[in-house]
């Protein structure tokens, strides 16, 4: 009976020390904030009927996100005391990126020790990563023009050549060179086919570049900033303190055996 007391009164005192401890260390936690931003990556489609494709792979996006060049440019463009710290993986691991399976999607965090600094650093990482793929995408779009153009010419002195090669078959059926005439005409189809073909291929190459086949990345919501606690309300941490305080009571008891 003695030893049973004795077991009673040192749960309770771990009990009330774990209730204490808690409630101290959530007076006393570090505050942090943390700003997400739901991002779509710029994408592009090889024609009507396909899909969107991203207009860089996310593996190869992710390391943009970490390199130190990318840093660089993003506390360049936050212009606020603070950033660079925050996104100094070397001195904080505030930085994270999160992959939305089977979409062309990422959710950038950002922890920070105030709510307008999580943000202005999360909006200037977004910001930045925008920019580059816009010079992505104004490169894909100037290539696409660039083999566009190129098709053009190729028509261009197709049909020279067609008219040409018309204007000599009629000359050999003048002459009645049957022979000849059924040659050329026979290579004037070949020609027209390919010409036919080129400007089919001009065509879809500028559809490509229009605003209904790209879209460059894009913040699909509007960036969210929470608290960011060990605990995150009162009740938990007394929970946790209460039952970690009983959780070492039992062991000095079994201990003390």
């Amino acid at each position: 009976m003695f030893n049973m007391e004795r077991s009673t009164k040192v749960y309770l005192t771990g009990a009330v020390l774990g209730l204490l401890f808690s409630v101290l260390l959530y007076a006393t936690q570090a505050v942090r904030w943390e700003a997400q931003a739901l991002v779509r990556l710029a994408q592009t489609s090889t024609s009507q009927q396909s899909e969107f494709k991203a207009i860089e792979d996310v593996p190869v996006v992710i390391e943009r996100l970490k390199s130190r060049s990318f840093m660089s440019e993003v506390i360049k463009r936050a212009k606020t005391d603070g950033v660079a710290d925050i996104l100094n993986q070397d001195k904080c691991n505030c930085l994270t990126i999160k992959l939305i399976k089977n979409n062309d999607a990422l959710i950038i965090s950002v922890l920070g020790s105030a709510p307008e600094l999580a943000k202005i650093s999360t909006d200037a990482v977004v910001e930045e990563l925008k920019f580059k793929h816009s010079i992505l995408l104004d490169n894909y779009k100037s290539g696409i023009e660039h083999k566009a153009l190129a098709l053009d010419r190729e028509t261009e002195a197709l049909s020279k050549n067609i008219a040409v090669l018309a204007e000599s078959m009629q000359m050999s059926k003048d002459k009645a060179d049957d022979a000849q005439a059924v040659s050329k005409g026979i290579l004037i189809m070949t020609m027209q086919t390919d010409l036919e073909k080129k400007r089919s291929q001009s065509t879809e190459l500028r559809d490509l570049i229009s605003s209904f086949h790209s879209r460059g990345t894009e913040l699909l919501e509007p960036i969210f900033v929470r608290e960011k606690r060990l605990f995150s309300s009162l009740w938990r941490a007394c929970l946790f303190g209460t039952l970690l305080g009983v959780f070492f009571s039992v062991l000095w008891v079994r201990w003390k055996r």
